[in-house]
């Protein structure tokens, strides 16, 4: 709010020539991706963000706590993340990944990096190749409701991690169960919770590199555990993304 509005792409952020946004601008955005009703939202809105499709919408502004999350009493901006899908994106990995049996695998980047693309595409790949794969979507972000996770996904979303694995584990018989952004303190106890059923966890986290990973008590606890044994590293140079497979057990 105050400021002409941005598009951040090819790891740049570009300033656009048109006027300051203003706070009804923002709310028309927000009554448009929650169907004009943002008390429908408002649960969603406490955890900092909420998913229309395929899009993720960032959320930030004048916060009040009621004991239950965070909710908003104004915005002052918004941060819309458009996802698309990008195919065979790192084809060398994922041809890896495919070696039974498969080795649990970290995806990692800094927000923004691209983890989700990575996720969607080694999850496709992987489910195509025969695997059976339990995806927890809990916002609709990973799948959008329209995008093809393969012939042999199931995709659980509206619910979270933990409880989500529960389900899979009791009613899918997944062979990997794959989740988006490991972060919250739920998150690492559905980790470990898949890791003690025998099947496989493909995951994302905010990381530049294992080394970021262990300076969080939670990751270093799965670390220790020896629950994840490869990284797949995403890395952006001169615009363009790279991917690294790292081996986790050294």
């Amino acid at each position: 709010m105050g400021r002409p509005p941005s598009i951040v792409y090819g790891g740049k952020e570009h300033r656009l020539s048109l006027p300051p946004v203003r706070e009804e601008d923002l709310q028309k955005v927000l009554q448009k991706a929650t169907g004009a009703s943002l008390y429908s939202a408002s649960q969603a809105i406490k955890q900092g963000y909420f998913c229309h499709g395929a899009l993720r919408i960032g959320v930030c502004g004048q916060a009040v706590s009621d004991g239950k999350g965070t909710g908003f009493t104004h915005y002052s901006s918004l941060c819309v993340r458009m996802a698309r899908e990008c195919r065979d994106i790192c084809p060398e990995i994922t041809e890896k990944l495919k070696a039974q049996p498969f080795s649990n695998t970290l995806i990692l980047s800094p927000p923004g990096g691209g983890k989700t693309t990575a996720l969607r595409d080694i999850v496709r790949i992987l489910s195509n190749s025969g695997r059976r794969i339990g995806i927890i979507d809990e916002r609709g972000e990973l799948s959008g409701h329209i995008y093809d996770l393969g012939e042999c996904s199931d995709v659980i979303s509206g619910i979270d991690k933990l409880k989500g694995a529960l389900l899979l584990l009791r009613s899918m018989t997944p062979q990997i169960i794959a989740a988006d952004e490991i972060t919250a303190p739920g998150d690492v106890l559905a980790v470990e919770e898949i890791f003690g059923c025998g099947t496989g966890v493909l995951a994302t986290a905010h990381a530049a590199d294992p080394d970021d990973l262990r300076k969080r008590d939670s990751y270093r606890r799965l670390l220790d555990k020896g629950v994840f044994q490869k990284a797949v590293l995403i890395r952006m140079r001169d615009g363009k993304r790279s991917y690294e497979l790292r081996d986790l057990s050294c």
